[in-house]
């Protein structure tokens, strides 16, 4: 059985908008468990839980923690020992507090944590790899026992993602390399299975040479029996993945290797089952045949009250800090229209970051440069669903609500760079639209394969994003020279930029470090890095006297008229705000079988 990517998820909760919802969480997921144990039982089978990591890192709760310490074990950590889970890995996010709330966490585990392709004596807790036993007890009374081998692996751009933290004082290699020598090695040691937690997907498309989601790869390996995948937030085996040519999504099978990846957030329990024999004449165990599933939760899974009772006062104390009222707006905000036009939060996130960093450089020599501010139309639904969007009323905000606006502990950051590479990253951003065809009243406006954390806006420039052109870079990130791009006339204060021209563009680590296929920044190009938390940023602007003077006006448009129609998928709560998007004459087209509102707009 696996898990991946729980986030935190303890409880059936929403902890932005302050009320339990049906989604999943790791107390339905431990009935699941339960279930499954019993049936392996009854089989005379043994069973094995793992973890592929992305554990600490999702909701309030660990912000808390971080903020307040925690005068017991890590809550998460006294969950997952309860329910006595036999490995675990880890995932870029388990990085994000540091390497050293990260190693104090995991001294609590009961459980061996892995990681194959990370290296940190700050991390004494981890093993490149395990060797686990197992007994056996079969129906006719016989037995034998089992020896399971286990690594784990995450993307190697972990280091440059987390390298405020991370700098010399781990070594991230790339994961491919490192899993083959240690399943050869595991092999020889006298392994039967060997189980790889490969926090990383199943590519959709050719990620290129510095691809993240390497599953397909993992599953080649000539020595690995099982993968459990993570990462991307899909689920495997199903529908996800349709079209990827080597995986079988009815059978759960990657190059013919059992696979299973059980989405994010506690919304399945992945489940392969393995048939094992030995081939006469050898005396170690082979897989026969096996089948992988995935075992969803719905509203009506009931929770483990053991969890429960184990989450409840982190829970309890989390809300009492999320409840505090902070700050005042004056008018509602949301992200219903994020990527059709230029929305209010990433607006709020930009005014934030560039106020930060304005403070910063004001007595340097940086301070004579034009300043801009980055921000993206995160929570605009994708894999993640109908749910996540954010409305915000005017009146009084709580911490909940500026722990929604940034769901990540992300920090700001400000790089230097020249017109020229902001031209570069326009277009990356833009490669979220469809190629919008004349005469095609239900075409995407958004390609769906490319989430709206992606889509980029820089505050500060005005500009005008084409997508009747298409795009100059592919979805791997690769330039495509024969086109000539999608933005054009891009201006600062109303002139023309110049490609040579320099500017300080204030944004988060996660970019600055090349996450979403852009441009990693060297050492010498950044600015400004260090512990200046975005939530941090959002409530001191929000506190601040001068906040509307630190907005800049709404950045990009798509050219008038374009003379195209196409579909946006938003939330059906979204219904209540057409008038504004009136100029676009939307028109409601039902809803998906997923619950997203159908809009065709006319561009």
């Amino acid at each position: 059985m696996a898990t991946s990517d729980l986030h935190m998820q303890m409880m059936a909760f929403d902890y932005v908008k302050g009320m339990s919802n049906g989604g999943g969480s790791l107390a339905k997921l431990a009935s699941l468990i339960a279930e499954a144990r019993a049936e392996i039982t009854s089989r005379h089978g043994a069973c094995l839980l793992f973890d592929n990591g992305d554990t600490f890192q999702g909701n309030p709760i660990t912000e808390f923690i971080v903020r307040n310490g925690c005068q017991q074990v890590h809550p998460i950590v006294a969950c997952m020992n309860a329910l006595q889970y036999d490995a675990g890995g880890l995932g870029n996010h388990d990085f994000d507090h540091g390497l050293d709330a990260l190693a104090s966490w995991l001294t609590e585990h009961k459980m061996p944590v892995v990681c194959t392709n990370v290296m940190s004596a700050s991390l004494p807790d981890v093993c490149p790899d395990l060797m686990l036993e197992r007994a056996v007890t079969f129906a006719d009374g016989t037995a034998d026992t089992i020896r399971i081998g286990v690594l784990s692996s995450l993307p190697d751009k972990t280091a440059l993602w987390s390298r405020h933290h991370v700098q010399d004082r781990a070594n991230i290699c790339p994961p491919l390399p490192k899993l083959k020598t240690a399943a050869a090695t595991l092999r020889a040691q006298g392994a039967d299975l060997i189980v790889v937690l490969a926090h990383m997907g199943l590519a959709l498309f050719d990620e290129g040479p510095e691809a993240q989601n390497q599953i397909s790869d993992v599953a080649r390996i000539e020595d690995v029996d099982v993968v459990i995948g993570g990462h991307t937030h899909l689920r495997f085996p199903g529908p996800d993945h349709s079209g990827v040519a080597e995986a079988d999504c009815n059978l759960g099978t990657v190059h013919g290797t059992p696979v299973v990846q059980p989405g994010a957030s506690a919304s399945d329990l992945g489940v392969i089952d393995l048939y094992l024999g030995k081939p006469e004449g050898s005396a170690a165990w082979q897989v026969t045949s096996a089948t992988s599933k995935l075992v969803p939760v719905t509203k009506n899974t009931p929770e483990c009250p053991e969890i429960l009772k184990i989450a409840q006062d982190a829970h309890s104390a989390t809300m009492q800090y999320l409840a505090e009222p902070v700050a005042t707006m004056d008018k509602s905000i949301h992200s219903f229209f994020a990527l059709a036009q230029p929305s209010p939060v990433p607006a709020l996130l930009a005014a934030a970051k560039r106020r930060t960093i304005a403070e910063v450089i004001a007595d340097t020599a940086d301070s004579n440069l034009p300043l801009v501010a980055v921000a993206s139309a995160q929570l605009t639904g994708g894999f993640d669903g109908p749910d996540n969007f954010l409305a915000l009323s005017k009146g009084v905000l709580q911490r909940r609500h500026i722990a929604g606006l940034n769901p990540y502990a992300n920090h700001v950051w400000a790089v230097k760079t020249t017109g020229a590479q902001l031209l570069d990253w326009l277009e990356r951003s833009a490669l979220i639209f469809n190629t919008l065809a004349a005469n095609a009243p239900d075409q995407l406006l958004v390609d769906p394969r490319i989430p709206g954390f992606r889509y980029d806006a820089i505050y500060g420039l005005t500009y005008t994003v084409d997508p009747r052109q298409p795009p100059r870079f592919d979805i791997s990130g690769k330039v495509i020279a024969s086109n000539k791009g999608r933005i054009r006339d891009i201006r600062y204060h109303g002139k023309p930029i110049s490609w040579e021209q320099e500017f300080i563009v204030a944004t988060t680590d996660h970019r600055a470090g090349g996450g979403g296929v852009y441009k990693t920044f060297s050492s010498q190009e950044i600015v400004m890095q260090g512990h200046a938390p975005l939530q941090e940023a959002v409530l001191a602007y929000l506190q601040s006297p001068d906040r509307q003077s630190a907005q800049a006006a709404p950045p990009w448009s798509f050219p008038h008229p374009m003379n195209r129609t196409a579909i946006l998928h938003t939330a059906p709560e979204a219904c209540d705000y057409l008038d504004e998007i009136a100029h676009l004459n939307p028109e409601q087209c039902g809803e998906t079988p997923d619950g997203f509102l159908r809009l065709r707009l006319h561009l």
